[in-house]
């Protein structure tokens, strides 16, 4: 039996049926934008620019391996926050909703710990800062991906998972950009890029208000059963589920493993005198706004385009062989304008992923009441790649004495992603 107040679990439309209206409209999928692109900001301005330039600051001959273990805690954080809090919020019964109050109170906790990491001068005291800022990122990423399986029915999830994915992009581009500004001041740094999360989070919560608000149902037998400790990790033993899991964490693995060790890579493998005026910091922003310009355009199509076809699968496909192919430029040409090829070809193809992405996880779910929870199971499969991505490429690098390994590494696993989504039997 689904959640009594599941507001969009409804039959798949019919091919020739008008669009199913997305609760909230309009000024849901922008607030949704805003948010989600303060998320992704937070994210990527902080692990790509400011933490790397922390770390090199109090330790720089250390630099790489200390990212590594950091990053390798921070992944765990996030691997064990996502599907706990998503779990929290799908049992919460409030007033103001299921996922309004997780969403509000976990941007301001996470504002505060960002601006306590950006003052942090020894490791130990940045890796715990750091680790409670991923902990409380992950119930928002957790809470905020459940949103739209609240909200948008099945044949506007296409649309849905393009916003998402242009907001990562937008997120991203603002993170890489603005952090080098203010990078030798990392409390400002930190509070100006999550600006964009408080922004997206207040006007999401208020001027979107959560379909489920004022209506505390509790929740039945059957459902409590279903939420129950024992069947924490139940999704994974489904067959389209885990199919979905192992997909996307190829992919990610195949893409975030180069991106957010790209500061390194710059100054390692490229060389600093090799950079656009030597700015180790400018490169890195100017190679991310180069990629996720490629993801932004190939994302806008490719979401509509896969709603209006009616098939998700082909573009997993198609993305993965082109995030392939274009990690392999780097080996075959180690400079500045190799890394601008394979940032235009792998954004190009993750673009195409991101548009159809989150459209597929939401269709797997095996079952409603339990969105949020399985949805953090699911973004483990994002987040663990792009917070273990620094660790993977140290362990790479290390194992295989140099950076040429590491894109080889990258190509083959993202290539794997379009062998496992084929098994999926509920997406097209």
């Amino acid at each position: 039996m689904s959640d009594p107040i599941q507001p969009t679990a409804t039959a798949p439309a019919a091919a020739d049926a008008p669009p199913a209206k997305i609760v909230g409209g309009a000024r849901f999928l922008s607030s949704f934008f805003l948010a989600n692109a303060g998320m992704y900001a937070v994210f990527q301005g902080m692990q790509q620019i400011v933490l790397p330039s922390q770390i090199a600051a109090i330790d720089d001959g250390g630099k790489v391996g200390a990212y590594g273990v950091l990053a390798s805690v921070g992944a765990l954080a996030a691997a064990i926050g996502n599907p706990v809090f998503g779990s929290l919020s799908d049992r919460t019964r409030s007033r103001f909703g299921r996922r309004a109050p997780w969403l509000l109170i976990s941007a301001v906790i996470a504002v505060l710990l960002l601006a306590l990491l950006g003052g942090m001068t020894e490791l130990f005291w940045l890796a715990a800062a750091y680790v409670g800022v991923m902990l409380t990122m992950s119930a928002f990423q957790a809470v905020i991906t459940a949103v739209m399986p609240d909200r948008v029915p099945e044949n506007r999830r296409g649309l849905a998972s393009s916003v998402m994915g242009i907001a990562a992009t937008v997120g991203v581009i603002y993170g890489l950009n603005v952090a080098p500004f203010f990078v030798d001041r990392p409390v400002l740094a930190y509070l100006v890029i999550s600006a964009l999360l408080i922004v997206g989070t207040l006007l999401l919560v208020f001027l979107a208000p959560d379909p489920t608000a004022g209506r505390a149902v509790e929740a039945d037998a059957t459902t409590r059963e279903r939420q129950s400790i024992k069947t924490f990790f139940s999704g994974l033993a489904d067959h389209d589920f885990s199919w979905a899991f192992w997909a996307r964490v190829a992919i990610m693995i195949g893409y975030w493993t180069i991106a957010t060790y790209q500061l390194y890579t710059l100054t390692d493998y490229i060389g600093a005198k090799n950079l656009p005026g030597g700015n180790t910091a400018g490169a890195v922003a100017l190679l991310g706004t180069i990629n996720m310009g490629a993801t932004f355009v190939t994302t806008l199509i490719a979401g509509p385009l896969s709603d209006r076809i009616g098939r998700r699968k082909i573009f997993v496909i198609i993305s993965s062989f082109g995030v392939a192919a274009g990690a392999l430029i780097p080996v075959f040409a180690p400079t500045f304008g190799g890394m601008v090829a394979y940032s235009i070809v792998a954004g190009l193809s993750f673009g195409v992923y991101s548009a159809v992405d989150q459209a597929i996880m939401t269709l797997v779910l095996p079952r409603a009441e339990n969105n949020a929870r399985d949805l953090g199971l699911l973004n483990v499969a994002t987040t663990g790649p792009q917070i273990a991505g620094p660790f993977i490429a140290a362990l790479v690098i290390t194992a295989f004495s140099g950076y040429a390994p590491l894109f080889v590494f990258a190509a083959v696993a993202a290539a794997l992603s379009a062998f496992f989504i084929i098994p999926i039997r509920k997406v097209r």
